[in-house]
Parts: structure tokens; sequence; C-alpha cells
């Protein structure tokens, strides 16, 4: 009894928060909303009625709304008499229409005149009017950035759009999230973090060349400190190599480490005579990552392992002791190197 009640109140959870998603996403395009009104744009359409037919311009050059008066144009309602016929386009019993919600708000600003002496068709923006006043669009300020940049590409700076957001004014939230620009010590921890859900934004403002690379290479991030140089950054870099290019070209780990060599390589027995590095691929065979810097590599002297060959035979005469990925030389058994060499 306890389960399933408490599986109904699982389930009721999930969809309250199902529905407040849709009401959030759908919020962003101008969904319509009930005003007391009802004027289907398709019916209007299909009497090949164009858009600036109801919506003529005004003094101002942006499109009205119609009245009562422009709709009895074509719909005989008698005022006087008011009757059923008013259901055919109120929704409401004392027929109140609320005012047009204003979508474009704080320093956003926008010209329809501009797009209509530009011949910029109405179905551009407003694609289905019957169920959203805009068209429904996740990012906004980029589906008109990049309208302009195709076709008018002299107006494309923050300007144009905004009346106050520019170059010089830090913008204090993104699609909701508040962007911690005013606090310095934070937006330093934070700021990369925030680069990668969409640099694009970032880019707006800030040029990668003058503002990432300048700042990054006179102020490397915090983690890059004696022992990243020294030691972890070549396992960070396996980790996640996506990270370490937005700073770093591709050929810059090949570049350093052909004057910087790995610290394993100057460690006793590294190289001849004793060759510890050998069991990095044969003890036992593996990917060692030595082709990273080492694109051929020649062993003149030394024979394929016999494991390649598929060869298993006494398995002492090269494990000593039988412990198993042991290498036989001089460091670590008494085997003479004529035994495999």
């Amino acid at each position: 009894m306890f389960q399933q009640t408490g599986k109904r109140w699982l389930a009721a959870i999930l969809m309250a928060v199902l529905l407040g998603a849709c009401a959030t996403f759908t919020s962003m395009h101008g969904t319509r909303q009930d005003r007391g009104i009802k004027a289907p744009h398709k019916a209007h359409a299909k009497e090949s009625l164009a858009c600036a037919d109801c919506h003529a311009a005004n003094d101002k050059g942006e499109p009205a709304m119609p009245n009562h008066e422009l709709c009895t144009t074509c719909h005989d309602f008698d005022t006087a008499k008011p009757d059923d016929k008013c259901n055919f386009c109120h929704t409401r019993p004392d027929q109140k229409v609320d005012s047009l919600p204003k979508l474009l708000g704080g320093d956003v600003k926008f010209n329809h005149k501009a797009h209509t002496d530009k011949n910029v068709e109405c179905a551009t923006c407003h694609t289905d009017p019957d169920k959203a006043i805009l068209a429904p669009v996740a990012d906004r300020m980029k589906w008109c950035l990049d309208c302009h940049t195709k076709n008018a590409p002299d107006k494309t700076d923050c300007s144009v759009c905004h009346a106050e957001l520019n170059k010089n004014v830090k913008p204090k939230t993104y699609r909701g999230t508040r962007l911690p620009h005013d606090n310095p010590q934070m937006w330093e921890t934070l700021h990369g973090r925030q680069s990668q859900r969409d640099l694009g934004f970032c880019y707006i403002c800030h040029d990668k060349e003058s503002s990432c690379e300048e700042c990054h290479r006179k102020n490397p991030p915090k983690s890059h400190d004696i022992a990243w140089r020294n030691r972890t950054h070549g396992m960070r870099a396996e980790w996640d190599r996506q990270k370490c290019v937005a700073c770093h070209e591709e050929d810059f780990c090949v570049r350093c480490h052909q004057h910087a060599e790995p610290t394993s390589h100057g460690s006793g027995g590294w190289a001849e005579p004793l060759n510890r590095h050998c069991i990095n691929c044969h003890y036992p065979p593996r990917d060692s990552g030595c082709t990273e810097c080492h694109q051929e590599i020649e062993h003149s002297k030394a024979i394929a392992s016999p494991h390649v060959l598929g060869l298993y035979g006494n398995c002492g005469l090269c494990h000593p002791g039988g412990v198993p990925y042991r290498a036989p030389h001089i460091m670590n058994t008494s085997v003479k190197c004529v035994a495999c060499h």
C-alpha cells in the first residue's frame, strides 16, 4: 500500500517538473496565451489577407493591433446589440481584451520599420503566430545575429539591438544564470567553466587572441604550479586533452619535449647500458605512449618478442624465478644477456 502511494507521489512530482520545464521553455518563445480574444491567422491568410491589412503601421512605423472598428470592416457585428456573435472573437463574458505582452524588455530595442523597409517578410520572425508570437528558437540573440551577419553585416554591433549593453558593459546574466562579472575573485575561478557552456557568447565581446590567449600567456591557471610542470601535467593531459587545447596548440607538447625530456628519461638506467626503457613495451606489451614523441623507433639489435610471434616456450628462460613481467636484465637477475640477445 505504502509502495503504491509512494510511486503515485513520485509520478506526480515528475509530471509537475516536466510541465514546469515545458512552460519555461515555451515562455521563452512568447507562447500564445488567452488574452480574451481569438483571431486565427491561418483562417485570415486563406482569405488572401496580408499582414498589413490587419496590422497597419502606425505613425512610428510599428505594426498596430486591430481594433473592433477595423474588424467590423469584414465582420458584420452590431455593438449596440451584443449577442452570441461576440463569442466568435471574444473568449470572456465581459468581452475584455488584455494588452499584448511585451516580449523584448530591458535594454533590447527593435525597429519593425527598419525591417519592413528592407522587405523582410513578417513570417521570417513570426513563423506561426497562432502558436507563438515569435519563432520558437532556443537562442534568440544568436538567431538575430546570424541573420544580420548574413544579410546586413554592418548591423552586427551591440548598439544596433541594445540601448545600454556594449563591450564596456559586463552582462550580469546569461539564459537566467547569474554571471559574477562584478566579483573578480569569483569570476577568475568560474569564467573558464562558463566559457565551456557557450564560447560563442563570450566571443561577442572578447576577442580570442587579445582577451583569452594574451591573458593566459601572462596568467597561467592556478593549477599550473611547479608540481604541475614537473610531474602531473602529462597525466591530466591524458584525462582531458580537449581542456589543454583551449590554450595550447596541437604541436605544443612535441615542441616542448624536444628540449625538455620527461622526468622518467633522466632516471638511472633509462638508456644504455641498462636500457630500462625497454620494459615499457616488452614486459608486458602495451601502449606505452612512446610514439607521442617518437614516431619511428628502430631496434636494430633487438629481436622480436616471442609473445608477438606466438611462441610460449620455457618461461623461466626469460622470467627467472617465475616472476611474471620481470625483465632478465642485469639489474634484477643473474641471467646472462646472451640468453635472449
